[in-house]
């Protein structure tokens, strides 16, 4: 997992979307994971160690507070709350300018240098990619189906909108190169 450049308060892209997430409400670490799976998860990933190895840097760094909370059936648990400066350093993040550069692609890279493999190798690789997109196409044609009129999701459906219009255009490029590629000699 890479982390964008940081910013003034020098926290992490990771250390950002946990402060978000937790803007929602306090959580848990393994709450906190879940959350990130089950929405922002398919923006933004980080491993299971990732998430946990933030929080204790957010709270050290103020940014965050914990408790621990006892469970009767279950070990205790420590449960996260963004703070004042946490939630004060998420919007000064929200508002600053976006400075992503480039989008790095193994497969594209890949794609670049066709004319120096197989057209049917090449061709393997884009049914490949583009079996992936189909998956994650009806995968997020389902949480449309979830999300699509509730107003509480707003801004979930507009990026998952994003989504599938990408996942569409990937469709159809894909179909188009293995068009011209079984045209080609």
């Amino acid at each position: 997992m890479t982390t964008a450049t940081r910013d003034s308060t020098g926290l992490s892209t990771t250390e950002f979307a946990v402060l978000g997430l937790l803007s929602f409400g306090p959580r848990s670490g393994y709450e906190l994971k879940k959350a990130a799976e089950a929405g922002v998860g398919y923006v933004w990933t980080a491993a299971k160690s990732h998430v946990y190895g933030v929080l204790p840097r957010l709270v050290e760094g103020g940014f965050a507070t914990t408790r621990r909370v006892t469970q009767e059936r279950r070990p205790d648990k420590q449960v996260y709350r963004i703070t004042r400066k946490g939630r004060r350093a998420f919007q000064e993040w929200l508002e600053a300018p976006i400075e992503e550069r480039g989008a790095r692609s193994p497969f594209l890279l890949k794609v670049f240098f066709g004319g120096l493999m197989r057209n049917e190798v090449l061709a393997a690789h884009i049914e490949q990619k583009r079996a992936e997109v189909v998956r994650e196409l009806e995968e997020y044609r389902e949480i449309e189906g979830r999300i699509r009129d509730d107003p509480q999701s707003y801004f979930g459906y507009v990026t998952l909108r994003w989504g599938l219009t990408q996942a569409r255009a990937w469709i159809r490029w894909a179909d188009e190169i293995l068009r011209e590629l079984g045209e080609r000699p």
